[in-house]
């Protein structure tokens, strides 16, 4: 931390001009700054990287007073490791209070105005699923390698009742045209070891196929096997039926 000028800090943020927020203060450091400012200074994408960077800081630097207590220096060091606490708390508590205040729509945070897309998409919950629509099309069309047709049949052929069942729906069609034309190509006029390795892609492709399926089943039963036991009590004497019959004598009968 470096020192600063005085010991009362002035009205405004010396390096954005600006007052500090209602319940905040300016903190100094070489020169005084709103809390904006100084978190603009510590490495990090993110309030929760800033607070965790500030947080290792302050384990280094309290780590480093402690091994060396007699030193000169330790004294500074752990000033600077409590400094290091002080900014990851309150980066945090700040943090906290603008997610409060963040409003939500789909069940996600609301980008800000100024990013004008996406807060239009989010904005209007209609339109997020339009614009998701309009994207799976997009990107069949771009690298579906030729699969629209079947990436359209799919979900319709599986009823798909949500976003996710027709994006695996979409990702099932690829798979199996993948295969089809791996096989196709091994059997042409194709090196043998080529040939070994067209069938054994196409082998995987329809692997991932089948546990698409698999998957599809999974989340219609809520990730449940449901097993139908049925009792049949026969009496002395007696036959039971089991099976599918109908009202013409046919069906399965075991």
């Amino acid at each position: 931390m470096g020192r600063c000028r005085g010991y009362w800090p002035p009205a405004t943020c010396q390096q954005c001009g600006k007052a500090p927020q209602l319940g905040q203060s300016l903190l100094p450091s070489d020169i005084w700054r709103c809390m904006a400012c100084l978190a603009n200074q510590i490495p990090g994408k993110n309030t929760i990287s800033k607070s965790m960077h500030k947080t290792l800081d302050y384990a280094e630097e309290l780590r480093a007073a402690v091994t060396e207590p007699e030193s000169s220096n330790a004294e500074g060091l752990r000033n600077q490791a409590e400094w290091s606490r002080i900014i990851s708390a309150e980066l945090r508590k700040q943090a906290m209070v603008r997610a409060r205040h963040v409003p939500q729509v789909n069940g996600e945070a609301l980008p800000r105005p100024e990013e004008q897309p996406l807060y239009n998409t989010m904005a209007v919950p209609d339109l997020a699923a339009v614009e998701a629509s309009l994207e799976r099309s997009r990107l069949l069309l771009d690298y579906g390698i030729d699969a629209v047709a079947m990436a359209l049949d799919a979900p319709a052929s599986i009823e798909a009742t949500n976003s996710l069942e027709k994006i695996l729906a979409h990702q099932l069609a690829v798979a199996h045209k993948n295969a089809m034309e791996q096989v196709g190509r091994a059997h042409g006029a194709c090196a043998p070891d080529t040939e070994i390795k067209r069938l054994n892609v196409a082998t995987r492709f329809m692997s991932v196929f089948q546990q698409g399926l698999l998957t599809l089943r999974k989340i219609r039963q809520n990730g449940q096997q449901r097993i139908t036991v049925q009792y049949v009590n026969v009496s002395q004497g007696s036959q039971a039926v089991i099976g599918n019959i109908d009202g013409n004598g046919g069906g399965d009968v075991h």
